[in-house]
C-alpha cells in the first residue's frame, strides 16, 4: 500500500508556509527548507482486499532558514541514507561537504 496525504493544510496558527505566498508566486523561487509534524488523519480498508491504508496530514509546518536550514539539510541527508542505503548528492544551491 501507498501512504496517502490529505490536501488539508494545517490550522492557521500552525501553517508557517502562508507567509511565503509572495515568494512562491514571484519568478522562479528557490526551494524552501521546512520542518513539519505529520499526524494520522484516517485509516481504512481498501476494497476488495482486507489491507489497511493510512492517510496522513501535515499538522504543523514552519520554514527553517540560515544555519538552522543547513543543519536540517544535513539531518535530511543522513536520514535518507539510513533509510535507503544510498549516498545523497548535494541539494540545489548547496556546496558539497
Amino acid at each position: 500500500m501507498v501512504l496517502k496525504y490529505t490536501a488539508k493544510r494545517p490550522d492557521e496558527e500552525l501553517d508557517g508556509l502562508q507567509a511565503l505566498e509572495d515568494h512562491f508566486t514571484a519568478g522562479a523561487p528557490d526551494d524552501v527548507v521546512v520542518v513539519g509534524i505529520v499526524s494520522r488523519h484516517a485509516v481504512a480498508k481498501t476494497d476488495p482486499s482486507d489491507q489497511w491504508q493510512a492517510t496522513v496530514r501535515f499538522k504543523h509546518v514552519e520554514q527553517v532558514t540560515g544555519a538552522d536550514a543547513e543543519q536540517v539539510k544535513q539531518l535530511l541527508r543522513g536520514q535518507y541514507e539510513k533509510r535507503t542505503g544510498n549516498a545523497t548528492l548535494p541539494l540545489d544551491g548547496e556546496d558539497e561537504a
